[in-house]
């Protein structure tokens, strides 16, 4: 699989993911909210991919859906929680089982200093943001353009269907928060190939 072009590869991982009912109809929903530059990204959108190839049920082990998007114009802690709030409400209505967590990655430099005390420059977009977390299977989006869904992963589709994970070097990167979240992977996820930092 992770020899196919990356077309093939981009065209394959829609396909399994719309097999994730529930994914693909909190997807929807978030759309119709207008979120700007929004993505579900990270955990529920590789395991999908996992759990198809491990013939397993396209939600199993994924607790949470992570919700990003980016307005610059309005930084406020209350907008991510309106969010929050119809997203989830959405979500229980529908029956899903899924915790949800909504950031403004256009906030996230103030939000980690706040709660980390770390320093990192603002980002400037979701991609952005995409670009520079902790590993290469990690740095995944799915968002909707004109009602068809579209992928945003800077770093290839190789290492998700490989399940390789692969750190993504960077000044607001750490050796010890890369094998912090390697080691949780490990423990929850079979076959891994892990690169050293």
């Amino acid at each position: 699989m992770r020899y196919e072009t990356i077309d093939k590869q981009n065209d394959i991982a829609i396909s399994i993911l719309k097999e994730n009912k529930e994914l693909m109809s909190l997807l929807n929903y978030i759309e119709k909210l207008n979120l700007p530059n929004f993505y579900i990204a990270a955990g529920s959108v590789f395991q999908t991919i996992w759990n198809y190839y491990d013939n397993k049920p396209s939600n199993y082990g994924i607790k949470d859906i992570d919700v990003i998007y980016f307005n610059k114009d309005d930084l406020s802690v209350e907008r991510d929680l309106e969010y929050y709030k119809k997203i989830k409400e959405y979500s229980e209505t529908s029956g899903y089982n899924y915790e949800i967590d909504v950031s403004n990655e256009a906030r996230m430099h103030l939000w980690k200093k706040e709660k980390f005390h770390i320093e990192i420059e603002p980002y400037t977009s979701s991609e952005d943001a995409i670009d520079k977390w902790i590993a290469t299977v990690h740095a995944i989006g799915i968002t909707k353009v004109y009602n068809q869904i579209k992928i945003y992963a800077p770093y290839g589709l190789s290492d998700i269907f490989s399940r390789t994970i692969r750190p993504i070097k960077h000044k607001d990167n750490t050796k010890e928060i890369y094998d912090k979240k390697a080691n949780s992977w490990k423990e929850r996820f079979n076959d891994l190939n892990i690169i050293e930092w």
